[in-house]
């Protein structure tokens, strides 16, 4: 038993330190977590769909499940984790593995406040590559990052924090657009609707979930019949 437990750890360190190294430093945030949920893991008739993101993708994905119950086995797999983190891509690599995934719906942005705009583009490049490598026959969408509004005032965006956002948001477009990668355009579902927001202006209350979980819902249906 000791020896096998040795090896799985030695396995999983040697796939962390496989993953290209593209920022210097790892730049933790005041709490770090990561959440992973595999729904019906033993079903095989249905396709399987992952969610991949952080607290936004985890306020929604309850009712994306629903959404596609009985046309799809969903999972998710949130955390606090930029894409510069080689943990993101290793905890990735293992679910991805494991399962055979059929449409992969990924919303990352809101993270990594202390990286570069230049950093969030490498992250995407290494994750698409990751996605390349382990799911080639996974059908890839990328959601845009939703907005920042003001804690103070919900009817105003932070002016700082969502400019980067919206920066984000085009360099993301870009990559996506040359690889040829749908894009589910979630800022644009919310962004004139501050009462789906919840008072810190990141996260979304039940109506502002459900307005976002109706869009991935129908989007994944959209792929998975095309």
């Amino acid at each position: 038993m000791k020896e096998k437990t040795t090896m799985i750890i030695a396995g999983f360190l040697a796939l962390v330190l496989a993953q290209p190294a593209f920022a210097q430093e790892v730049k933790l945030e005041k709490i770090e977590w990561t959440d992973i949920w595999v729904m019906n893991a033993k079903e095989t008739e249905n396709p399987r769909v992952l969610l991949v993101g952080d607290s936004i993708v985890k306020g929604y994905y309850g009712a994306v499940e629903q959404g596609l119950s009985g046309q799809a086995a969903c999972a998710r797999y949130a955390t606090s984790l930029f894409l510069s983190n080689p943990d993101y891509l290793a905890e990735l690599t293992l679910l991805i593995k494991r399962y055979d995934f059929d449409v992969i719906h990924i919303n990352n942005g809101l993270h990594g406040w202390d990286y570069s705009e230049e950093e969030y583009r490498q992250g995407l490049y290494s994750l698409l590559a990751l996605m390349e490598r382990e799911a080639p026959r996974a059908k890839i969408v990328w959601a845009m990052t939703t907005p920042v509004r003001s804690s103070q005032d919900l009817s105003q965006l932070d002016a700082a924090q969502n400019d980067r956002v919206i920066e984000r948001n085009r360099i993301a477009a870009e990559i996506m657009g040359a690889k040829g990668i749908p894009v589910n355009d979630l800022y644009g579902v919310v962004q004139n609707h501050p009462e789906y927001f919840a008072k810190d202006g990141v996260h979304f209350n039940e109506t502002g979930q459900a307005a976002q979980a109706a869009q991935v819902a129908e989007y994944v249906k959209r792929v998975l019949g095309g």
